[in-house]
C-alpha cells in the first residue's frame, strides 16, 4: 500500500516523490518522532514543577500565593488555601492553559523558523552541487518543483508537529477554550507555513551570491518577524506584521479565559479593527483576516519563483506586477490604519512609512535589472519589441514603464505614485497639522535616490555589484542619523540636513517645525541628487546602445 502511494505521489509530483525518498526513511522519522514527543514530556514536566506543593501542617503560617491557585484575585496575588486532604486547590484550567499556550508558541517557532532554515540550505546545496540546472533541465514546470520542495523538505518538521496535536487539543479543551477557537489556529498555522516558506524558497534562489550564509540568514529575518508579532498590538499599521504569525489567532482564545503571563498578547485586541470593522471580537473575521494577508504574500512570492527560477537573469517581478503588489499592500496596509480611535501622536504615519520603506526596498531588488540585461535593452531595445507593439513601444517612456529589461527607475516612480494617491488623502485627514503629504514627498524622493543608486550598481562591471548595492544603499539610510548624532547636530540645530537625508524623521516637533524655506530647500537638494543619478544612467545608457563597431571608429 506505501508503495502504491509513493507511484501516485511520483505520478502527481516528482519532485516530491524524490524529496520524500530523500528523507522519509524509519531512522529519520524515529528521530523526528521522539524529538517531538520528548519535547513535548519536558514542557509538560516543566509546568508540572510550578504547581505549588504545601509545606507540612504548621510548619508555616504565613499565607502562600502563586498563579496557579484558585482564588478570584490577579495572578501572583491568589491565596493558597487547603483542602480536606491539606493539599493546595489547584486551578488546572489555568495550568494547562500554560501548557495550551507555550505548546503553540514553541511549535509555531519550530515550524517557522526550521522549516525556513532547511528549505533554503536545501536550494544552496542544490545550486553548490548543480543539480538546480539539471532540475530546470527537467519537463517538470516551476510550480510542480515549487510544490515538491514547500512539501518534502520540512517533512519531517510536519511529521514532528502532528505529533504535538493531541496534546494540543487536550490542553485547550482542559484549559476551558472553545473546540472552534483551538480548530481556528491550524488553518493560521498553515497560511503562515505557505507564506514564510514560500518566502524563503524565493529567498534562497535570488540571494545565492550569499553563500553558506543564506539559510542564517533567512532565519533570523523570520525570528525577528515571529518576535514582533509576540509584542502587543499598537492598533497601527505595523498591526499587520502581527497577521502574518499564527499567535495572531492564538490570542483569541487566551482573550476567553484568564491570562496570566500572556495579558501582553491580548492587549488591544478588543479595540483593533481594519477599514474600521471590528476584528478583534470576531474570530471568524480575524482568521479570515490572517487567510489574507498571509494568501497575498503567498500569491506573489510564487510569481516571482515562476518568473525567476526557469530564468535567473530575469527580475523577480515584472513592472505590470509590480503596480498590482503595490495596490495589493497599500491596501492591507491602510486597512490597519483606519481606526476609529487611533493611538496619538504620529505613530500611525510614521508606521506606514516604514512599511513603505521596507516595501519598496524589497521592490527595488525584483525589479532592477541586471548589466546584461540593461546592455540588450539599450542595444537591441527597437529589435526585440514585438511587432504588434511596435507603435505604442516606438516611445522610450513607455518602454521604461513596461518592459522588463529597462531600468526600473520610472516603475518605481508609478508605484510610489500609486501609493501617495492612496495614503495621501488619509495623512491630510489623520495628521494635516504635521505637513503628511510633505513628509510623504521626501519619503518618494529618497526611495528614487535608492532605486537609481541600486540600478547604477548594477550596471557596473565590478564583481558582487548586488552586495555593493545593498551596503550602499544600507549607509545611505542608516549613517545620516548616526553621523549627525554623533557630531551633535540634533534636529533643532540643522533641520535641512536631517529633513533631506533620513528617513521617517520628518516627524518630530523640531522637524515639523521647520520653516517652509528650509523644506523647500530640502526638496531641491534631493530633486538635485536624484537628476545627477539619473542623467549619469542615461549616459552609460546611451553608451551601452551603440554597436562596437560604431565605438571603435568613434575611438
Amino acid at each position: 500500500m506505501t508503495l502504491h502511494l509513493l507511484d501516485k505521489i511520483g505520478n502527481w509530483n516528482p519532485q516530491l516523490f524524490r524529496e520524500i525518498k530523500g528523507r522519509l526513511n524509519t531512522g529519520n522519522m524515529a528521530i523526528a518522532s521522539a524529538f517531538s514527543l520528548s519535547a513535548q514530556v519536558l514542557l509538560f514536566k516543566s509546568v508540572s514543577a510550578q504547581i505549588p506543593v504545601p509545606p507540612p501542617n504548621g510548619s508555616y503560617t504565613n499565607p502562600i500565593y502563586h498563579r496557579f491557585c484558585l482564588d478570584d484575585a490577579p495572578p501572583y496575588e491568589r491565596i493558597c488555601v487547603r483542602d480536606a486532604f491539606s493539599n493546595f486547590v489547584i486551578n488546572w484550567p489555568m495550568w494547562w492553559l500554560e501548557i495550551f499556550t507555550w505548546l503553540s508558541i514553541f511549535s509555531v517557532l519550530a515550524l517557522l523558523v526550521a522549516g525556513t532554515y532547511l528549505l533554503v540550505s536545501d536550494l544552496d546545496k542544490e545550486e553548490r552541487r548543480g543539480t538546480l540546472n539539471f532540475i530546470r533541465l527537467s519537463p517538470q514546470s516551476a510550480k510542480t518543483i515549487f510544490i515538491g520542495k514547500i512539501l518534502g523538505v520540512p517533512i519531517l518538521l510536519y511529521l514532528a508537529a502532528i505529533l504535538t496535536v493531541p496534546l494540543h487539543l487536550y490542553s485547550g479543551l482542559a484549559a476551558q477554550i472553545p473546540l472552534n477557537e483551538i480548530v481556528c489556529f491550524y488553518p493560521a498555522v498553515a497560511a503562515s507555513c505557505a507564506l514564510f516558506y514560500s518566502g524563503a524558497m524565493l529567498f534562497g534562489l535570488t540571494t545565492s551570491w550569499l553563500g553558506g550564509f543564506q539559510p542564517w540568514l533567512a532565519s533570523a529575518m523570520v525570528f525577528v518577524v515571529f518576535g514582533i508579532s509576540w509584542l502587543p498590538l499598537t492598533r497601527t499599521a505595523v498591526d499587520v506584521l502581527h497577521f502574518l504569525s499564527p499567535l495572531a489567532m492564538l490570542r483569541y482564545p487566551l482573550s476567553l479565559v484568564d491570562k496570566t503571563d500572556f495579558d501582553s498578547l491580548v492587549e488591544n485586541l478588543d479595540k483593533l479593527q481594519w477599514f474600521y470593522s471590528p476584528v478583534g471580537t470576531n474570530i471568524a473575521i480575524g482568521l479570515a483576516l490572517s487567510l489574507l494577508v498571509c494568501g497575498t504574500g503567498t500569491y506573489w512570492m510564487w510569481q516571482g519563483w515562476q518568473r525567476r527560477f526557469p530564468n535567473p537573469s530575469a527580475t523577480v517581478l515584472s513592472k505590470r506586477q509590480s503596480y498590482l503588489l503595490v495596490i495589493c499592500c497599500q491596501v492591507i496596509f491602510l486597512g490597519f490604519a483606519l481606526q476609529s480611535d487611533p493611538p496619538g501622536g504620529n505613530s500611525n504615519l510614521i508606521c506606514l512609512l516604514i512599511l513603505n520603506l521596507v516595501m519598496f526596498l524589497a521592490l527595488i531588488a525584483a525589479l532592477t535589472s541586471d548589466r546584461q540585461s540593461l546592455y540588450d535593452w539599450a542595444r537591441y531595445r527597437k529589435q526585440i519589441v514585438p511587432s504588434n507593439q511596435k507603435l505604442w513601444r516606438r516611445y522610450p517612456l513607455l518602454d521604461l514603464i513596461w518592459s522588463d529589461k529597462s531600468p526600473a527607475v520610472v516603475a518605481i516612480s508609478i508605484n510610489f505614485l500609486s501609493s501617495v494617491i492612496i495614503l495621501t488623502p488619509w495623512a491630510l485627514l489623520e495628521k494635516s497639522e504635521n505637513n503628511g503629504f510633505g513628509g510623504v514627498i521626501l519619503c518618494l524622493n529618497l526611495i528614487l535616490i535608492y532605486a537609481a543608486i541600486t540600478q547604477l550598481f548594477l550596471f557596473t562591471k565590478t564583481r558582487n555589484q548586488e552586495i555593493w548595492a545593498a551596503c550602499t544603499v544600507g549607509s545611505a539610510i542608516l549613517l545620516p542619523p548616526v553621523i549627525f548624532s554623533m557630531l551633535l547636530l540634533t534636529p533643532e540645530k540643522a533641520p535641512f540636513l536631517w529633513l533631506s537625508s533620513t528617513f521617517g524623521l520628518w516627524f518630530s516637533p523640531s522637524l515639523t517645525a521647520a520653516s517652509g524655506n528650509t523644506f523647500l530647500l530640502s526638496l531641491l537638494s534631493q530633486w538635485t541628487v536624484l537628476v545627477l543619478l539619473n542623467l549619469k544612467l542615461r549616459s552609460q545608457l546611451k553608451l551601452a546602445g551603440e554597436s562596437a563597431s560604431k565605438a571603435l571608429l568613434k575611438a
